[in-house]
């Protein structure tokens, strides 16, 4: 990457994480505010405002750390080269996404073989587990029997269809 290149991207690193710097010192001087006062529905509307506003401090700050890990690279001299790789990422791809750490051949590589696991989210009543292939596992605890029972959405969706029909 030539020297150009390097003085562009550092500028905009710095200008961007002088912009999160300010708005990371703004909210935290401002706080979150009186959660209790109002209502209880104005005190859960602040409660709801205050968690969104600590998630995206969270993200703020993350973004913060790529952006001190680029300006690092930029020092070192290993800004724009594939973190796995060492190839150049390329400054198209830097220019669509500044802080960009793997070449896009090794990103996809890695989002490729992200596709294969199996991802699950738990859901947050009744100790209810959805699988990502449609089934929902339910937590039982009866008498002994900790093995869990896996109903698959659709079969259950049209077993139950099918029995209101026939009653």
């Amino acid at each position: 990457m030539n020297q150009l290149d390097l003085n562009h991207f550092k500028i905009l690193f710095e200008a961007l994480k002088g912009q999160l710097l300010t708005k990371v010192s703004s909210v935290a001087e401002n706080g979150l505010g009186n959660l209790s006062s109002g209502d209880i529905v104005d005190q859960i509307n602040n409660e709801r405002d205050a968690k969104l506003s600590l998630k995206l401090q969270g993200r703020d700050q993350l973004f913060l750390k790529k952006i001190d890990h680029a300006l690092e690279k930029i020092e070192d001299g290993t800004f724009g080269e594939c973190e796995d790789c060492g190839t150049d990422i390329g400054t198209k791809r830097l220019m669509a996404r500044p802080i960009a750490t793997h070449c896009i051949n090794c990103k996809e590589e890695m989002e490729r073989a992200e596709g294969h696991l199996l991802y699950s989210k738990k859901s947050k009543t009744n100790g209810k587990e959805i699988l990502s292939n449609g089934s929902i596992s339910f937590a039982t605890h009866d008498s002994g029997d900790n093995d869990n029972r896996v109903v698959n959405i659709t079969s259950f969706g049209r077993d139950f269809e099918e029995k209101s029909m026939t009653s």
